[in-house]
């Protein structure tokens, strides 16, 4: 099985090189990153399906490439704040060399999240000449998180014993848990409440369009399977923030379309309520079974329930407490490394190269006093300093005010729909970043960039169509 699972990350690239256009290419590479966390568990975290999102989108990428070298169409397209991302490469390259690096090895890995999924904005911004690639993207993308919502509700139900026994890695995550949670396509349990963020608002974004309906399949599941996966996932903060992306989307879309935005409201409130209830009713109960007949499992697991998580929403005092201490940490980092103490300290690359950043006495003392914060912002601080904070803080919150103006000066409801989408995001990204690391990880990372880069192409398109001559 585990060598298996090797191949898949290289039969997946040929895949999406042999699609019949680039849309389809990167919906598979998409498509692929949901499954990805299962397969690094499957596989002991081999490092050929660690970097397996990375081989599909880069395999698809030279040929593209290459394919333009040939055809001598090598100039990169004029995208939004092009000279402020050229800056910031420039600074996480730099940051490689740095003295507070551990090695160079280790500055090169860092790469795979600071800067491999930037060409996403690229092709985006490329992929959106077409009007109807947003959805185009998101209704198919859609289908494949439902499938992942099915899996991770029958884990649910069906119970440790239904797959801890695929793997030591498994047992070794899941145990960090007070509750039982399902891992679905994920890489740990409640993981899969990170695509459930997504899914909602894109669910949403297609009755905002006009074309789906309440009744359409794809639509009705996503609503119901997003909120499920929210309510056996445990994770607040999450579903917090795909709140704050519809919330936004309507708020967006209240002016100009008030009619679809209240029967969106409507449809995602009853549809949310019926969820909540068939949940706690029928698969709640089957879960609680399935855990206490479960062997060599943790006790606590038999004595609290993940559901019980969402009753502290309803307590201000959660608000008050969770994640306290934000704004003295990030002072606190940007005032003991203005300029960073070396890439890899923190976010995912940290676990991954866990030993080359503690093999001798400094770099293990700049690990234990840098090497874990939950909060965006702190990270960055240590990963790339000020400089490297504010650039990609900059343009975070371009992106957003770019797919705001989508959202409010396009012509069609389908553009505008999308704009709105795309700045509930950013918005989501932003409030969260407070409290984890949205754009230090898969899948939010890739979803920023490539998201953003659609946003812009759309804008660019409708702004080109109103300065032509008439």
């Amino acid at each position: 099985m585990r060598n298996l699972v090797l191949l898949i990350p290289l039969l997946t690239a040929v895949a999406a090189i042999l699609a019949r256009d680039r849309l389809h290419s990167i919906l598979i590479v998409f498509s692929y990153l949901a499954f990805e966390g299962m397969f690094k568990l499957l596989s002991g975290y081999h490092p050929l399906v660690h970097i397996g999102v990375d081989i599909v989108f880069w395999s698809i990428l030279a040929v593209w490439i290459a394919i333009a070298v040939v055809a001598r169409r090598t100039q990169l397209p004029r995208v939004p704040f092009i000279t402020l991302l050229t800056i910031h490469v420039a600074w996480i390259v730099m940051l490689v060399f740095s003295p507070y690096t551990a090695s160079v090895f280790v500055g090169l890995a860092s790469l795979k999240i600071h800067l491999s999924m930037i060409p996403l904005y690229f092709v985006g911004y490329i992929l959106a000449e077409d009007a109807d690639a947003p959805r185009r993207f998101v209704s198919t993308l859609l289908l494949v998180l439902v499938a992942t919502f099915a899996i991770t509700l029958v884990q649910y139900v069906g119970g440790p014993d239904a797959f801890l026994d695929l793997g030591e890695v498994y047992r070794q995550r899941a145990s960090y848990f007070h509750e039982w949670r399902p891992f679905g396509t994920t890489a740990l349990p409640g993981g899969q409440s990170l695509y459930a963020m997504l899914a909602l608002p894109f669910a949403i974004y297609l009755l905002l369009r006009g074309d789906y309906g309440i009744r359409n399949t794809r639509v009705t599941a996503a609503i119901v399977g997003s909120i499920a996966v929210f309510l056996v996932s445990g994770v607040r903060q999450v579903f917090l923030g795909s709140l704050v992306i519809v919330l936004a989307m309507l708020g967006l879309q209240v002016t100009r379309r008030a009619g679809r935005a209240s029967a969106g409201l409507v449809a995602l409130l009853i549809l949310g309520a019926a969820t909540v209830i068939a949940v706690q009713q029928f698969m709640a109960p089957a879960a609680r079974r399935s855990v206490a007949e479960a062997s060599g499992i943790p006790d606590i697991w038999r004595e609290t329930d993940v559901l019980d998580r969402f009753e502290t929403l309803l307590n201000p005092e959660t608000y008050a407490k969770a994640r306290a201490g934000g704004l003295r940490l990030v002072w606190d980092r940007a005032t003991a490394a203005p300029f960073g103490v070396g890439l890899g300290r923190t976010g995912s690359a940290a676990a991954a190269l866990q030993n080359q950043l503690t093999e001798d006495p400094f770099q293990r003392m700049l690990q234990d006093r840098f090497g874990f914060q939950d909060n965006f912002f702190a990270a960055m601080l240590v990963e790339t300093g000020i400089p490297g904070t504010l650039m990609l803080t900059a343009l975070l919150v371009g992106l957003g005010i770019l797919s705001a103006k989508l959202a409010r000066r396009a012509p069609t409801p389908e553009d505008s729909a999308f704009g709105a989408l795309v700045a509930g995001y950013m918005l989501a990204v932003l409030v969260m970043s407070w409290g984890s690391q949205p754009l230090m990880a898969n899948p939010t990372l890739a979803f920023f960039w490539f998201l953003g880069g659609m946003a812009a192409g759309r804008l660019h398109a409708i702004e080109n169509l109103d300065d032509a001559p008439s």
